[in-house]
């Protein structure tokens, strides 16, 4: 595992959902391993609001490694 894989979530954790993340739910890692957790990025939409300002639903969560699985590597 490393920075730019995409990775999909692989086990529910109530620290997890309280983020709004669960299992199946797909991201990037962006940055690097600490202490045991990857800083992942999980999709979500841009779109613009009301205002005219570009807002994004993508939620980032620090995710252990053994609750990940590796999707697609980066190069």
């Amino acid at each position: 595992m490393k920075e730019y894989d995409r990775v999909e979530l692989i086990k529910d954790r109530q620290e997890y959902l309280d983020a709004g993340i669960k299992k199946g739910d797909k991201g990037t890692i962006l940055g690097e391993k600490r202490l045991g957790y990857w800083l992942v990025y999980f999709d979500g939409e841009i779109f613009k609001d009301e205002d005219g300002i570009w807002k994004t639903t993508e939620i980032d969560v620090g995710i252990k490694e053994e609750d990940l699985k590796v999707i697609e590597e980066s190069d």
